[in-house]
């Protein structure tokens, strides 16, 4: 059964899509619009080496099962999705669309997965501390507790 998945973030993204995309499930990559409108006129192409190939392999997504589209924060329908993979490096977390799509996500209680080196703080229950945080500001990160009793 096909799965309809957002992942935030283009760049690392791709190559998670392109998985998702062979085993034909439905991707959105979230990106800016000028990368968008590129990734849905032309699709996207991924080069990996295979251990025992000299060469790298160029996987189109246009001839993968699933279907892949791309799109900014802004356009973003959550109630297409069955899971958000979280595929950005940490800085693009600060970008004001980009922390309303989070506090959507987590109000809709989508699940998640991440990819990132180090991922954001959690978005269920602990959100809303998080999001009042100055992403932008140099300072310590916000304390989470382990109260999972909280909504």
């Amino acid at each position: 059964m096909a799965r309809n998945i957002l992942i935030l973030g283009a760049s690392y993204g791709s190559l998670l899509a392109t998985k998702l995309l062979m085993a034909g499930h439905n991707v959105t990559l979230v990106c800016r619009k000028q990368t968008a409108e590129l990734i849905n006129r032309g699709g996207t192409e991924v080069r990996i080496k295979l251990r025992h190939e000299a060469a790298h392999r160029a996987i189109f997504s246009r001839g993968l099962p699933g279907a892949l589209d791309a799109a900014p924060p802004e356009d973003v329908d959550l109630s297409r999705y069955d899971l958000v993979g979280l595929a950005m490096q940490e800085p693009q977390y600060a970008d004001h669309t980009i922390r309303g799509l989070m506090a959507k996500i987590a109000e809709a209680r989508l699940p998640c997965l991440s990819i990132m080196n180090m991922p954001p703080c959690p978005i269920s229950n602990r959100f809303r501390r998080w999001q009042e945080w100055n992403w932008t500001r140099p300072t310590p990160t916000p304390r989470y507790g382990n109260d999972s009793s909280r909504d």
